[in-house]
């Protein structure tokens, strides 16, 4: 019993230390190195989720622990004493997260989902490698890559070859690099854990760092100048 308390006091500081910290010491620290920057957050936050089941779990068999103690007849009043501290360790833990949450909440907004791009009356155009290009009706420059489609505005077909091709390219490289998957993961870590910031910190950073890591791979095919210069043009 005395090694399961210990151990739900790491757990439940691991927990403070991944959920606090990580939105103030990750967040815009992995411009340059994207694809670790994504690897870090969610492996910070998912090893936070475990370690939370965890404690809980530690709690749960402190109940069941204090059961089994109390038909075996030892003394009621320091087991039923002891089986309180796990989820009093729990209660400060959520107490003082949600005050965290509290304080740095304003710093990370979370984008709304633009759902389904078919519903906008895209067009079929033509083939880029492996990915269908699509054409929509809507005004200003717009790019997005979903599953194996690329969307793009009517505008962005006026763009120089050199522009259009560095713009396709960026896309198709979200594709390559499964962002879509890793943004689900990162959306429903949001939804599971709305009122967590690190949760939130996670959704919006996950977003950026993608786009950077589909700036490198189109960079190894397309100048810097096109694909900057076509950028600078969209939403």
């Amino acid at each position: 019993m005395e090694f399961s308390l210990y151990l739900l006091i790491a757990l439940v500081e691991l927990v403070m230390l991944v959920t606090i910290s990580a939105p103030m010491f990750f967040a815009g620290r992995f411009r340059k190195t994207p694809n670790l920057g994504i690897f870090l957050w969610f492996g910070s936050l998912l090893t936070s989720m475990v370690a939370s089941l965890v404690a809980i779990g530690i709690g749960i068999y402190f109940v069941f622990n204090t059961y089994s103690s109390l038909q075996a007849g030892d003394n009621p009043i320091f087991i039923i004493a002891i089986s309180f501290a796990p989820w009093l360790l729990l209660a400060s833990g959520g107490v003082l997260l949600a005050l965290a949450n509290q304080r740095l909440s304003p710093l990370f907004e979370v984008t709304p989902d633009l759902g389904k791009l078919d519903d906008f009356g895209a067009r079929y155009v033509r083939d880029y490698r492996t990915a269908q290009v699509m054409e929509l009706e809507i005004p200003g420059y717009f790019a997005l890559a979903r599953e194996r489609k690329i969307y793009l505005s009517s505008a962005a077909f006026s763009l120089p070859e050199r522009q259009l091709e560095a713009v396709l390219r960026h896309e198709f490289g979200h594709i390559q690099l499964r962002h879509q998957l890793l943004k689900k993961l990162a959306y429903l870590i949001y939804q599971l854990l709305p009122w967590v910031v690190a949760s939130r910190a996670l959704k919006r950073e996950v977003d950026v760092l993608c786009e950077l890591a589909a700036d490198n791979y189109a960079l190894r095919k397309v100048y810097s100048k096109d694909l900057y210069s076509a950028r600078k043009l969209f939403l």
